[in-house]
């Protein structure tokens, strides 16, 4: 059965980012306010009531401007020019003048734009501030008073100044409501955001705190088990794993403290963790004991992984536990040529085995475990 792949008309219309459908979907309904706004006063015009000169390029105004913000946002390419907040005062200011411009050409339907005053506070609904709201629902009566001082001083038999008052006292009721319920719907929504940042920064931590090590920051055995079985579930991919334990260790942590014991732990792990190479995983095991898991690596390259390692921690003595220290360990490392599970666990083994081979010849050194006949 062919699954389809075609953009439904949801898609096509606001496009797939969801962190910009919600403003494109805003847009778009301004522009279809300014459709539905010119064909009203087109009729208005058609009646008598209102210019048709004047009506035709409020209407090419509105649609124009309407269209350019809706082909930017779609595109994406709005965000790039301007933020959030900056364009819903654009888009603001640009619908401020289609209704001052609709109220001042409408003649006796004026009042009709009044309602559209209601429109302002929302388009900053979920990118201004409860303050930038006020300040630009304020904006808008203020521009809408400017347009009623100017028509009932230059037109006072057709803008009957009383008549006016009424337009302006009704313009603040839609304005004062318009603007509280944007301004508690949008602290609702930073709310919201917040969280959700909250939520997504806890989850974060609970899965630091299941899959890392709290001293080291290296992973955990429980992680690296996961990570262990993936990589049997990947057959035929050659790796090398190597047990790694931390050379008298105990005598730092009887001599020293267990906080020294755990400086020399974090110590070896921050070394190694510069060390080794991205693909690779270096767990801890337990106690002093680390686990490096080496995809796609042969054993002579995993000794020079280790070699380097050790060469690294000489050159970086540790002064914590004394003048000159070094942490220096003992490793067995084994090759695992089909990476299933029962495999990988004896490699484990060996590479175990390998490692108590090393402290007993000394210490301070990694050897190969080689694989059973």
């Amino acid at each position: 059965m062919t699954v389809s792949t075609r953009p439904g008309p949801a898609e096509l219309l606001l496009g797939s980012d969801p962190q910009r459908r919600l403003h494109t979907l805003l847009t778009l309904v301004g522009w279809l306010t300014c459709f539905v706004m010119a064909c009203a006063q087109h009729a208005a015009a058609m009646l008598g009531l209102a210019d048709e000169a004047h009506t035709s390029r409020l209407a090419v105004f509105s649609l124009v401007g309407a269209t350019l913000f809706y082909l930017l946002m779609r595109s994406g390419l709005a965000p790039r020019l301007a933020s959030d907040a900056a364009l819903s005062w654009l888009q603001a200011s640009w619908a401020l003048v289609s209704i001052s411009w609709a109220y001042a050409v409408s003649g006796p339907a004026r009042g009709a734009a009044v309602v559209l005053l209601v429109l302002m506070p929302l388009f900053g609904i979920f990118t201004l501030t409860p303050r930038q709201t006020r300040l630009m629902a304020l904006t808008s009566f203020l521009a809408i008073t400017l347009v009623v001082v100017w028509k009932t001083q230059s037109e006072p038999l057709r803008y009957d100044p009383r008549v006016e008052l009424m337009h302006l006292i009704f313009a603040a009721i839609v304005m004062s409501v318009s603007t509280v319920l944007a301004t508690l719907i949008g602290r609702l929504k930073r709310q919201s955001q917040r969280e959700r940042a909250e939520l997504a920064s806890a989850l974060e931590r609970i899965q630091a705190l299941a899959t890392k090590d709290e001293l080291t920051g290296l992973t955990n055995r429980r992680a690296a088990g996961e990570q262990l079985r993936r990589a049997a579930r990947d057959p035929g991919a050659p790796l090398c794993v190597a047990m790694i334990d931390l050379d008298r260790f105990k005598q730092v942590n009887d001599s020293r403290g267990h906080a020294v014991g755990d400086e020399v732990l974090r110590h070896f792990a921050r070394v190694a963790r510069e060390t080794v190479r991205a693909e690779d995983m270096l767990a801890r095991w337990g106690g002093e004991e680390f686990l490096l898991l080496m995809p796609a690596t042969t054993p002579e390259q995993a000794l020079a992984v280790l070699a380097r390692l050790r060469a690294r921690l000489h050159a970086a003595p540790l002064a914590a536990v004394g003048p000159g220290y070094v942490v220096t360990f003992s490793a067995g490392i084994a090759a695992c040529g089909d990476a299933a599970d029962a495999d990988l666990d004896a490699a484990i083994a060996r590479a175990d085995a390998a490692m108590y081979r090393a402290k007993h010849e000394g210490r301070d050194r990694a050897l190969l475990e080689p694989a059973p006949a």
